[in-house]
C-alpha cells in the first residue's frame, strides 16, 4: 500500500506540471486548456491590439504614424490628445494641425484623431504658427489675380491654409499681430475687415462682448450674468485642454488678466 501511495503521488505531481506547462502524455490524460478567464484576457487583449492595428493601417501620413501610440497613451493618461509643444511629440502634433489647414490628412487620418478628441487649429493659430515672410507672397500674389481686396475665402480650396491665415489675422485685428507685421499689411493695403458674412459662435459672443466693455465697461459686463455664464463654459474647454490657444488670448483680454480660468 505504500508503493501504491508513492505511486499515486508521483502520478499527481506529474499530472500538476503537465497541466501547468501544457504537456500532453499518451499514457495520463491532462486537460491543457487555461483557465476560462485567462482565455478571456487573452482574446481581449489580442482583439485590443487587433483593433489598434487596424486603426494605425488607414495611417499614411508619417508624422501621425509615428505619434499616433503617443497619442493613444496621452489620452488614456488626460483624457485629450493635445499634447504641449515642450517636446517631440507636441511638435509633431503641431505639425498635424498644419497638415490639416493644408487638407494633407486624408478623411480617415482626419477621423483617428477626431476619435482622441484632438483639437485642430483655429484660424488664429494658423497666424501664429505660420511663416509670415512665407505666406505675405502668396497674400499678395492673390490680390493680383482677383483684385478683390484681398477677399479670399475662409476655406480657399487653391490654397487652405492661406484662406485660414488671412481669416485669422482678419479676427485678431490690427492691434492683434505683430506691430510689424500689421505695418507690412498696411503698406500693401490689406483690408482688416472682410466683407463676407461669417464667424464662428465664439468669435460673434467675443466682439458682442468687447462692444459691450467700449461702452459699459469691463467691471459692468463682467457682473452680467450672461457673461459669466460663457466665461465658465470657455473655462471648462480650457480645462479639458481643448480651448485653442488664440481663444485663451481673447478670454485674457476680455477678462482683463492672464489668469482669467481662475474666475
Amino acid at each position: 500500500s505504500d508503493r501504491m501511495g508513492l505511486e499515486d503521488d508521483e502520478l499527481a505531481n506529474d499530472v500538476s506540471a503537465q497541466y501547468h506547462f501544457g504537456i500532453e502524455r499518451s499514457d495520463v490524460m491532462v486537460s491543457t486548456r487555461a483557465p476560462d478567464c485567462l482565455l478571456m484576457v487573452s482574446r481581449s487583449t489580442e482583439e485590443g491590439q487587433q483593433t489598434s492595428s487596424s486603426k494605425e493601417d488607414v495611417i499614411v501620413s508619417p508624422v501621425l504614424k509615428q505619434v499616433y501610440p503617443k497619442l493613444v497613451e496621452y489620452v488614456k493618461t488626460y483624457g485629450h490628445a493635445n499634447i504641449p509643444l515642450g517636446s517631440t511629440e507636441g511638435r509633431q502634433c503641431k505639425t498635424l494641425r498644419r497638415l490639416h489647414i493644408q487638407q494633407k490628412l486624408t478623411e480617415k487620418e482626419t477621423s483617428l484623431l477626431e476619435d482622441l478628441n484632438f483639437t485642430f487649429s483655429s484660424m488664429e493659430d494658423v497666424y501664429f504658427t505660420g511663416d509670415f515672410d512665407e505666406m505675405l507672397p502668396k497674400l499678395l500674389a492673390y490680390e493680383e489675380e482677383h483684385h478683390d481686396q484681398y477677399q479670399i475665402p475662409k476655406k480657399y480650396k487653391r490654397d487652405p491654409e492661406l484662406g485660414a491665415w488671412v481669416t485669422g489675422i482678419r479676427r485678431l485685428g490690427p492691434n492683434g499681430v505683430d506691430p510689424k507685421h500689421a505695418e507690412r499689411l498696411d503698406e500693401v493695403n490689406f483690408m482688416w475687415k472682410s466683407k463676407r458674412k461669417c464667424g464662428s459662435k465664439f468669435m460673434k459672443q467675443y466682439r458682442a462682448i468687447r462692444e459691450r466693455i467700449e461702452t459699459e465697461g469691463q467691471e459692468a459686463v463682467l457682473a452680467d450674468e450672461a457673461t459669466q455664464k460663457w466665461v465658465r463654459a470657455q473655462r471648462d474647454t480650457y480645462r479639458r485642454g481643448t480651448l485653442s490657444e488664440a481663444r485663451q488670448h481673447y478670454m485674457a483680454n476680455i477678462c482683463g488678466r492672464e489668469d482669467w480660468y481662475e474666475i
